[in-house]
């Protein structure tokens, strides 16, 4: 029976009635037709998409949306620790030199840095798919590699700073607002760009770190035999999970998010890499250094030299504290060593490179680097001076004399300070077991007391023990407690005992 002919038998049927019996049988008539169209709806809700469930049903996805994750508070020293150890270091190269990235005998994409103690040792990374660790060739790695920059190594950089104010770094996972990333940034004062797009490029700049893979060729010495001992661990540099909230469109997507939430772990490359750099966890977990949280700020498209320069020196902090460089030993870390021997073929591009240069150390002055001359660096070649060259200077070009000048480099107070003070507890194993044994549960008490005790601000009790300030700040006010490890470096730091 088709639609015309039911339509037909029905209106039959109700003009056969007494008017008495017309309402209740229509009343029978819905209840009947309601039933059936409900069971009908019921069998098919699971097959539905969101979006269908929205037209008919008249609802927002949002209203049946997971919970709002528990976000990190934003870190608001100017200050942040942040690990240096090779792999993390060669990770942040290998988003800003671009040029470095080769194709191996495979066809795989990779970036080298080979460790500077031992030629033996050092760092590959490798692109994969999201959640994969299967490595992508050059042509489609290309598409990842393309994306890497500024806004990668500066996220990289944020991630770490937060993992390093975890309680146990290499073993935690904590979530991040994309809106508190942009204050970082100092994407808020932005005035080109809605609020909905940045928070995109920021879940588009985190799901690009999920791609990036360490291998580390470690060696470790010789065996009984006479053979090499080596460990190769290889693994994704951050775990990263992108949870854009917002409306969704007809595709089911969240085009303009209202907000995006990114979940990170630290890959267990990290745990793995630093027992084996560091033979011990204990001892590897001081390689650490510190992060002037300013550079974050730093404009890429007006002050890039200055950024890679602040980056580059943030990495070498804790292994080079004397801060004194040739300067073309620096900007062969910088730039592509084309340009460096293009600027000293062409004198047009040698004086763009000496101004690039130049304004690079007048930001870092501003930002408060502490930056000294030596006296390769005659006082005619430095930034905004008056003087004139002399005249036997001018039989070598000024990008030579540049090249060849020697200049310290230190990071804004009190990182300097932190470096210095920053030690290792060495003790033995016995004297640790026996200190990890008297250790039942220091108190936010103690550690108070103890640290006045020392004439230390919370700042520097945290550079000793390589954690954040605002960490120190929850221990004493008893919102959180020290690890394990942590605590029996407590007490040997501070002396404190039961």
């Amino acid at each position: 029976m088709n639609s015309d002919e039911r339509e037909k038998a029905c209106n039959q049927y109700f003009q056969e009635q007494e008017p008495r019996d017309l309402e209740s049988k229509v009343v029978d008539f819905l209840k009947h037709f309601s039933q059936r169209n409900a069971t009908a709806i019921f069998k098919t809700l699971e097959t539905l998409p969101l979006t269908e469930l929205e037209r008919t049903f008249g609802f927002r996805g949002n209203e049946i949306a997971e919970p709002v994750p528990v976000t990190e508070s934003r870190l608001a020293n100017a200050v942040l620790p942040i690990p240096t150890f090779a792999a993390f270091s060669s990770a942040s190269s290998a988003q800003i030199r671009k040029d470095l990235w080769q194709e191996d005998d495979s066809g795989f994409a990779y970036f080298k840095h080979q460790a500077k103690g031992n030629p033996k040792n050092y760092i590959e990374h490798y692109i994969s798919n999201p959640g994969d660790i299967e490595l992508l060739p050059l042509e489609q790695a290309e598409q990842i590699i393309d994306k890497f920059g500024f806004n990668t190594v500066k996220l990289h950089l944020i991630f770490a700073a937060h993992t390093m104010n975890q309680d146990r770094p290499w073993d935690s996972k904590f979530s991040l607002k994309a809106s508190d990333i942009i204050k970082y940034l100092g994407w808020d004062k932005r005035t080109d760009l809605p609020v909905h797009q940045k928070l995109s490029e920021i879940a588009k700049t985190a799901f690009v770190l999920d791609c990036l893979l360490v291998k580390s060729v470690w060696v470790e010495g010789r065996n009984k035999k006479g053979g090499i001992n080596a460990s190769t661990p290889t693994g994704r540099m951050w775990n990263v999970v992108v949870d854009p909230r917002g409306e969704q469109n007809s595709e089911g997507k969240v085009q303009k998010p209202e907000e995006v939430y990114i979940t990170v772990q630290p890959g267990l490359i990290f745990h793995s890499f630093l027992n084996k750099a560091g033979s011990k966890l204990q001892k590897a977990l001081y390689q650490f250094g510190y992060l002037a949280k300013s550079i974050l700020r730093i404009d890429p498209y007006h002050d890039e030299l200055a950024l890679r320069l602040a980056i580059h020196l943030a990495m070498e902090s804790r292994v080079h504290m004397s801060g004194k460089y040739r300067v073309e030993t620096l900007l062969k870390h910088l730039l592509p060593h084309a340009k460096i021997d293009k600027a000293r073929s062409d004198t047009r591009r040698g004086y763009d490179l000496k101004q690039h240069w130049d304004n690079a150390l007048k930001l870092l002055r501003k930002l408060s680097w502490q930056i000294q001359f030596d006296e390769s660096y005659p006082e005619w070649l430095q930034p905004g001076s008056k003087s004139k060259k002399p005249t036997d200077a001018r039989k070598m070009k000024n990008i030579e004399w540049l090249l060849n000048a020697k200049i310290t480099i230190r990071p804004p107070e009190p990182i300097p300070e932190l470096l210095t003070n920053k030690v290792q507890p060495k003790l033995k194993a016995s004297k640790q077991k026996k200190t990890a044994a008297i250790a039942t549960g220091i108190t936010s008490d103690q550690i108070r007391k103890g640290r006045n005790k020392k004439g230390w601000s919370q700042r520097k009790l945290a550079g000793w023990l390589g954690v954040s300030q605002s960490l120190v700040k929850m221990w004493e006010k008893g919102r959180r407690t020290p690890s394990e490890e942590t605590e029996v470096k407590l007490r040997q730091i501070l002396e404190i005992q039961d």
